[in-house]
């Protein structure tokens, strides 16, 4: 939030979707927390982090326009 506080509402909600009960959450450091949730995302997501071939498409477009 603008003024630095954090919505735990929210920290408790992604805590569920990771498999983790109130306590578990009441037990974890931020950090922690934060490093089950970064590895959660990793763990499931299909990005490989390999541009797509539309996207260097992309790139290449915009870098000739840059020549002149």
């Amino acid at each position: 939030m603008p003024n630095g506080k954090i919505r735990f509402g929210a920290i408790y909600g992604t805590g569920a979707v990771l498999g983790f009960t109130p306590n578990d959450i009441k037990a974890l450091s931020m950090w922690e927390f934060m490093a089950a949730l970064e590895w959660y995302v990793k763990a499931n997501s299909s990005d490989d982090g390999k541009m797509t071939s539309a996207e260097v498409e992309d790139v290449w477009k915009w870098m000739q326009g840059m020549e002149g």
